[in-house]
Parts: structure tokens; C-alpha cells; sequence
């Protein structure tokens, strides 16, 4: 049985609350009582010493949704951090209607530092957090906020290269599936990196060969869905998610395009789901289990007034859904 603070609660017939105090503050803010039955149960779940109170970190994962499946392999890797390493994680839903949410979540278990991956998370939260000494990572992301720390790729050279691989195979129309035009952070990075490739090669990138939305399969079905529809002309695709790029594949399958042999597709993260797919899709690499490690050591650094930003190498993971554009002599 996976050992949780709901586990021993339950266990030892106490609440999630108690626990957590418990484990994180000596037991000085839980009665002699509680002490009394929290033991009992960390006893007959025979809880190895490591697991003790006051040995586990605290650290709330502060998300809006689990819809990009990015987000729920990164949370997943953390979870698996969790098992092995010396943090609780406790996962709060975010909603900027009800800051108070958090806030209460906050005094009742005082983590020790806070972990997000969303460019839309700031503004009040962050602040209220920080200004208690909180330390806010973003993890996987380039975060607005300047007070956070944050661990990533660099999305703009990530984007070139991705963008030269295709001009290196031939193709000169290509389709790009971005994140919403309103986003500033790694959507907007990652089209920079896209636009400078096609000038350093004589080409520039109009505003029809790019469509905007959320990085779902969905959003990537209907993109190349009006796209064809609309009698635009592409070779490739390059979508800023593996999702986004799968739901390019079906829509290109339901017109009777084959990939890659009459359109090529690349992808973004390197998700299982790249595997899964028939062709096996050509991705951007991003190194998840280093960024969730980098993330962790920050905050082992203690609450130093300068903030970091680690950058980790992406690479391109060659599968089956690219390839070079044959020359009419060919």
C-alpha cells in the first residue's frame, strides 16, 4: 500500500490535517492524543523511519486542470519523486476567483515551498506566497512572474531546430500549431524560434501558415482540418504539443493523407503517447525526469534572495512521421 497522508489518516482514524501536521512540524501543533493514534497507524502500516515526522518536506503542486497531458507526465513524475525522495506533495487546485482556497491550504500546512506549471498561475497568488516566504518554482515553463524560479527548455532554440529539421528535409509550407495568441510565455517563445529559422533561410512565415489554440488533440484535429478544408497548401506540420500533433495525424488519415509520405509531422515533448501512435511521431525531446529533478534541488538551496533559472538541453527524437521531400527528378 503506497504510504499517504489519506492512508495514515484513515489508518489511524484522524484527518489528513492532523497528519500533516504531525509529519511536518515535530508533532508540537498536534495534541498528545492525536501523537498517540498517528503512531499506532504509522506502526501497523509498518512506516520505515525515514517517513517519520518532520523527515518529509512538504510542497504544494499548484495547478489549474489536467488537460494537456504534459502536465498530468510531469505531475506523475513527481509523484514518483515522491516515493523515493524526502517531500510530501500536497495538490491544490488553483482558481483565481478563490485565492482564499490556497491561502487556507497554506496556513493549515505551511509547505515549504510551492511548485507550478502554468504561465497563467501569478498575479495575486504568487505575491501572497511569496510574500510569506514561500519559494514559487514554475517547472517546465518560463515564468512571467520575475520572483519565481523556474526550470526548462529554452523553447526558442528548441523551436528553431525543430523548424531547420523540416527546411533540412525540403519542405518550405509549413503548418504551425501553436498555443493561444493571447500567451506570452512558451508559445510565443517557441513561434520566435520558428520565425527566425525561416529568415536565417531566406523565408518568412505568413500569418495563415499559423494556428492558434489550446495544445489538445482536439485543437489539433480541427486545425488541419479547416486548414485542408480552406485548400491550404503545407508539406509539414510542426505542433507545439505530441496532442496537438496526434490530432494532426488523424485529421490528415480521415482526408486520405498518408504520413509522412504526403505530409510530415513533428511534434513537441516527447510524450508516451509519441509511441503509440502508427506512424511513431517525430518530437521535440524535452528531458522531464531532469527538469522534476532540478526543480527539487531548488528547493534544498534554502530561500536565497536570488532566484534561478535552469535551462536543460531539448533534442529531436527521430521516428517515422518525417520525411524528405522528394525533387520532381526523384
Amino acid at each position: 500500500m503506497k504510504l499517504t497522508v489519506r492512508t495514515i489518516a484513515s489508518v489511524a482514524g484522524v484527518s489528513p490535517a492532523s497528519v500533516s501536521r504531525y509529519m511536518n512540524s515535530k508533532g508540537t501543533e498536534v495534541s498528545e492524543e492525536l501523537c498517540r493514534k498517528i503512531e499506532e497507524g504509522l506502526r501497523q502500516l509498518g512506516a520505515e523511519e525515514s517517513i517519520c515526522r518532520s523527515q518529509r518536506r512538504p510542497i504544494m503542486i499548484l495547478l489549474s486542470h489536467l488537460r494537456f497531458s504534459f502536465y498530468s507526465r510531469v505531475l506523475r513524475e513527481l509523484l514518483d519523486q515522491e516515493e523515493r525522495g524526502e517531500y510530501i506533495f500536497f495538490l491544490v487546485q488553483h482558481d483565481p476567483d478563490s485565492l482564499e482556497t490556497v491561502k487556507s491550504f497554506v496556513r493549515r500546512i505551511h509547505p515549504e515551498g510551492v511548485i507550478y506549471f502554468e504561465e497563467e498561475i501569478g498575479g495575486p497568488i504568487l505575491k501572497y506566497l511569496q510574500d510569506s516566504g514561500i519559494r514559487t518554482v514554475m517547472c517546465g515553463g518560463s515564468a512571467i512572474d520575475d520572483n519565481s524560479d523556474m526550470v526548462h527548455i529554452n523553447d526558442i532554440r528548441a523551436a528553431y531546430a525543430g523548424t531547420r529539421y523540416l527546411t533540412d528535409l525540403g519542405h518550405k509550407r509549413i503548418l504551425f500549431l501553436s498555443d493561444d495568441i493571447q500567451k506570452i510565455g512558451a508559445g510565443f517563445q517557441r513561434l520566435s524560434g520558428c520565425q527566425k529559422a525561416l529568415e536565417d533561410i531566406g523565408q518568412s512565415l505568413p500569418p495563415e501558415m499559423v494556428s492558434y489554440g489550446p495544445v489538445t488533440f482536439d485543437a489539433g484535429y480541427q486545425a488541419v482540418k479547416k486548414a485542408l478544408e480552406g485548400k491550404l497548401k503545407f508539406t509539414a506540420v510542426f505542433a507545439f504539443s505530441d496532442e496537438l500533433a496526434v490530432g494532426a495525424m488523424a485529421a490528415l488519415y480521415d482526408a486520405g493523407l498518408r504520413v509522412p509520405q504526403d505530409v510530415s509531422v513533428l511534434g513537441f515533448d516527447d510524450l508516451p503517447i509519441a509511441t503509440q501512435v502508427r506512424p511513431r511521431l517525430t518530437t521535440i525531446h524535452q528531458p522531464l525526469e531532469a527538469i522534476v529533478a532540478k526543480t527539487l534541488e531548488i528547493f534544498g538551496q534554502g530561500n536565497q534572495e536570488s532566484r534561478s533559472e535552469i535551462l536543460l538541453k531539448h533534442s529531436i527524437t527521430e521516428r517515422e512521421s518525417c520525411c524528405r521531400i522528394q525533387s520532381p527528378e526523384e
